[in-house]
């Protein structure tokens, strides 16, 4: 029997210990110390009761310390010897929890209000066990009310005081990672309105789980003990507790770095992953003659559904260069442009050029990428001009607008594609693409795979595809240059590859 754990009729466990009697003044007039480990299974909840009993033990030496300063002694006191203190009923409390998962059954049916096929006095006895955890709810959040209006909550370290984390846990600087720490990390690094808010989501799972505290009072204790409550969620796979636990390192860092913390103490704290998430793969030849010859290029058919042009040319314009989807549908007209080279011959040429960036025109929705290195200058494949890619943005009503202007923004991020690729997960299946290991972003490992065939050198293959270099020494040195660009694009073949005839 772990001493201080409980089970409540609603099968949660909690951590409970009893304050001793001359501490409870100074703890707000409570006779126990009693925290939701939040969890229903009780190995899962017994991994946790050290970090608890930790936390719980600090609480009672700050109410000593409170105790020896209102009494003002004469000299230093010695400071007392910690001694653990069962819960009062604690003798009875093995029993009782026997007696909870008997009739647990009825209690959980009597809550969603179903029928129940038991004898009278079980019945009874499940009413009675439920009332009771209902009272002793109902004080634990009176306690907690109380707390927070006298400021107490403030003043224990470490104390999980509300299921929801809205309530800071100890004395601070009053910086608090769900608001100063995501609002300064997001200023300095720029995230997507969609990326801010995971890590803010993030922040409040680490409060919901371990108490909303002032950054500094984080603990390396309070981190682990994060990372067993994740493990425990059955719901959780081993790659989300892993990134979890990233996000949480990427925002203490920031905090280390700004000297708001001392040092980060989620830095080695990590998730070993066994598990395998599904790797995405290339479309084989069949897959992208499949694709199209679809209705969308064979019968002209441009489902509302599919934004009109978008369904035509965003396929396309991501196998013969290499761009990600948002990158695609947020083009605008004066993204797609011609730009001057001096070529081998050192003669003056014009290329056609994409020009992906997050610098534009100030409108209400700027464009968004993923890093400093997708923000690139490249030139279109020959191929999309030969099958009309420029005069069909030539041709648009709205010059100072969008290339795909039926593409809409939803959600939190904003993104401009996001509905369009629910769309061609559709496509793509009704094409004959059942495997769901080949996305949109498959497209981008197909052009990587036939420009390596091509013999594009890996710094050029990063510059189209806008990705950063592996180390240090990529770092230096210009971009390649747009004469080593065009080159290398015109050099770009998908051997069987069988596309509709060009546009009018």
């Amino acid at each position: 029997m772990c001493s201080y754990l409980h089970k409540a009729p609603n099968g949660v466990y909690y951590f409970r210990m009893g304050i001793p009697a001359d501490l409870r003044p100074f703890m707000g007039g409570k006779r126990e110390i009693k925290m939701s480990l939040g969890l229903k299974d009780r190995d899962a909840a017994k991994l946790i009761i050290p970090d608890h009993t930790k936390a719980a033990h600090t609480l009672l030496d700050q109410a000593r310390r409170d105790k020896a300063a209102a009494e003002k002694p004469a000299s230093k006191p010695r400071r007392p010897k910690v001694e653990p203190v069962i819960w009062e009923s604690d003798p009875a409390s093995e029993d009782q929890e026997s007696e909870i998962e008997a009739l647990e059954p009825i209690m959980d049916a009597m809550m969603e209000g179903r029928s129940v096929d038991a004898s009278p006095a079980d019945i009874l006895r499940a009413g009675q066990l439920l009332a009771l955890h209902e009272r002793e709810m109902a004080a634990i959040e009176q306690e907690q009310l109380v707390g927070r209006m006298l400021g107490r909550a403030s003043a224990m370290q470490n104390q999980v005081v509300d299921c929801e984390g809205d309530t800071p846990a100890g004395k601070g600087k009053g910086v608090y990672l769900d608001t100063d720490i995501v609002d300064g990390w997001a200023a300095e690094r720029k995230p997507s309105p969609r990326g801010k808010d995971a890590y803010w989501r993030d922040a409040k799972l680490f409060n919901s789980m371990i108490g909303r505290k002032s950054v500094e009072q984080i603990t390396k204790a309070d981190v682990m003990t994060y990372k067993r409550m994740l493990i425990a969620d059955p719901k959780r796979s081993q790659i989300n507790v892993r990134d979890r636990l990233a996000y949480l390192r990427t925002l203490l860092e920031w905090a280390a770095q700004e000297d708001i913390v001392p040092v980060n103490v989620a830095r080695d704290v990590k998730m070993a992953v066994s598990e395998r998430g599904e790797k995405r793969k290339d479309f084989s030849i069949d897959d992208l003659n499949a694709l199209f010859s679809g209705p969308v290029y064979t019968a002209d058919r441009r489902s509302k559904a599919g934004y009109g042009e978008a369904a035509y040319w965003m396929p396309l314009i991501a196998l013969f260069m290499g761009a990600r989807r948002e990158e695609i549908g947020q083009l605008r007209v004066s993204d797609v442009k011609r730009v001057a080279y001096i070529d081998a011959a050192e003669q003056r040429q014009e290329a056609w050029c994409i020009d992906i960036t997050d610098i534009g025109d100030d409108d209400a929705l700027p464009n968004q990428i993923k890093n400093e290195a997708s923000r690139r200058l490249v030139p279109l494949h020959p191929k999309l001009i030969e099958m009309g890619f420029v005069d069909y943005v030539a041709k648009l009503p709205d010059q100072a607008g969008r290339v795909f202007p039926a593409l809409q923004p939803i959600g939190i991020g904003m993104k401009l594609t996001d509905k369009w690729g629910q769309w061609f997960s559709r496509y793509k299946r009704a094409c004959g693409i059942d495997d769901k290991a080949k996305v949109f972003h498959s497209f981008r490992h197909t052009w990587k795979t036939h420009a390596v065939d091509a013999g594009m050198p890996e710094r050029v293959c990063r510059q189209f595809q806008g990705h950063e270099g592996k180390d240090a020494a990529d770092k230096y040195g210009a971009a390649p240059s747009m004469r080593v660009l065009v080159d290398a694009i015109a050099s770009f073949r998908i051997p069987g590859l069988k596309l509709p005839m060009p546009q009018g």
